[in-house]
């Protein structure tokens, strides 16, 4: 049995620019319009504790975004 205590993340890493990140600051798809990604997969590094809260503050946050835009 094999198993890791780690949450998968990052596979949509944030980033500035398209040639290094799959999402920009504000959580937008590049290439993509009125597509965004509010998950874990945006951490552009593991962090070293759980990705619960950290995962519900990404969530806020983009909520917050759409709301004022």
């Amino acid at each position: 049995t094999g198993a890791t205590a780690y949450h998968p993340l990052g596979t949509c890493r944030m980033g500035a620019d398209a040639a290094h990140a799959v999402v920009d600051t504000d959580l937008k798809v590049f290439g993509l319009q009125g597509l965004r990604v509010a998950d874990a997969s945006v951490m552009p590094t593991i962090a070293s504790t759980n990705t619960n809260a950290i995962s519900i503050v990404i969530g806020e946050r983009v909520a917050d975004k759409i709301l004022n835009t």
